[in-house]
């Protein structure tokens, strides 16, 4: 099976959908004839730079944040178009991404190859996008995406359900505990409760993370790990600053990093209410750390009992928990986990993606059956 990956924002910047993507490009490599296709880093034998207008490159700079969803757009218009030739020449039997402005795109392209492959759409974004009418395969990652796709109409046997993976080596570090605390500068007695997350006020509610931890009193540290580049909301930063003072630490470690900081974390908390999956909270349960989540039906299925769940969408509520937590830690419900990698690392998900390939070919060749008795 050739198969093409399609994420233009691999090689910019390093948040779930790139790390995804690499991690997957990676697992598949040794059992298919895979191609990663990405918008920056280095060009090898099986990953491809697309030259495109790309949001981390002079178009951003010159426009910042003023233009932020027009050059959203631009980019994926500039990347469909200049996709197009490697997949037309590539003969691939299937395309997978992402990105839903790529949908119609990927699907005229499908239409002028002269070797039709199947395309594979990801849902994976916090907003979910119906892209059913564009592509021959659905992926969801909670059992919740799949309700709201059949509710939609989609047929069930264009859907397959699986979560996205993890890489236990990249994120589980063997260092000593108080040795790292060491080093980052942590004290002993400081409570860090940590954010892997991205700089916004709408999806991931960071201000809401800040305003509820400026409630706790004692020697209490919010850690965000979050990148600025592209489109990260840098007041957030000054209203940290402003409200917690030397309580507050920003940084934007490399990937191979961020099991430092989940081994120096007392708590990982995500102030999200609304999630596709959630990685980084599968992320700190496989090490170990106890997490706090919104209490929803996505968050139970992810967490299950491992998750601390509290009412954010309540205003003091996780405040109110985390003095709770804090003060008893008996409270805190621990992390298992050995159920996280059983259910979340790759080496147990890869062949699960080979089947989902094998389904979305076969949708296509539905697709493509139905047509010629049409």
């Amino acid at each position: 099976m050739k198969t093409a990956l399609i994420c233009p924002t691999v090689g910019q910047t390093r948040r779930g959908y790139e790390r995804f993507f690499s991690e997957l490009f990676e697992g598949l490599g040794p059992h298919i004839d895979v191609t990663l296709f990405k918008g920056g880093g280095s060009t090898t034998e099986r990953e491809r730079v697309v030259r495109h207008i790309r949001r981390t490159g002079a178009l951003s700079k010159i426009c910042r944040g003023r233009l932020q969803y027009p050059r959203y757009l631009v980019e994926f218009a500039s990347f469909g178009w200049a996709i197009t030739p490697h997949l037309l020449r590539g003969s691939f039997d299937l395309v997978h991404f992402i990105d839903p402005p790529l949908a119609r795109p990927l699907q005229r392209c499908q239409q002028k190859a002269k070797r039709p492959f199947a395309l594979l759409f990801s849902n994976a974004g916090p907003v979910s996008y119906d892209a059913s009418q564009w592509v021959d395969h659905l992926h969801y990652l909670s059992p919740g995406a799949v309700a709201e796709a059949q509710s939609l109409g989609v047929p069930p046997d264009r859907i397959t359900m699986l979560p996205i993976g993890m890489d236990p080596e990249r994120v589980r570090s063997s260092a000593d505990r108080a040795t790292l605390r060491r080093q980052y500068g942590i004290g002993d007695e400081t409570i860090v409760l940590l954010s892997v997350t991205t700089l916004n006020r709408g999806h991931k509610r960071i201000d809401y993370l800040i305003d509820e931890v400026s409630r706790l009193q004692g020697d209490v540290l919010l850690w965000i790990d979050a990148g600025l580049h592209p489109d990260g909301d840098e007041s957030l930063l000054r209203l940290a600053e402003s409200k917690l003072g030397n309580r507050f630490r920003h940084t934007h470690v490399p990937s191979e990093r961020v099991g430092e900081l989940l081994r120096i974390a007392d708590l990982m908390v995500s102030s999200a209410i609304q999630e596709s999956f959630g990685m980084a909270v599968v992320e700190a349960m496989s090490c170990d750390l106890p997490v706090v989540i919104h209490d929803s039906e996505h968050f139970r299925w992810l967490a299950g009992n491992s998750g601390n769940f509290v009412d954010m969408s309540n205003p003091g509520a996780l405040a109110d928990r985390l003095k709770i937590l804090l003060a008893d830690s008996g409270q805190i419900r621990p992390s298992d986990a050995t159920e996280a990698l059983k259910r979340f690392a790759w080496p147990n998900l890869v062949p699960q993606y080979l089947e989902l390939y094998q389904r979305a070919l076969r949708s296509a060749e539905r697709k493509t059956s139905a047509g010629a008795v049409v």
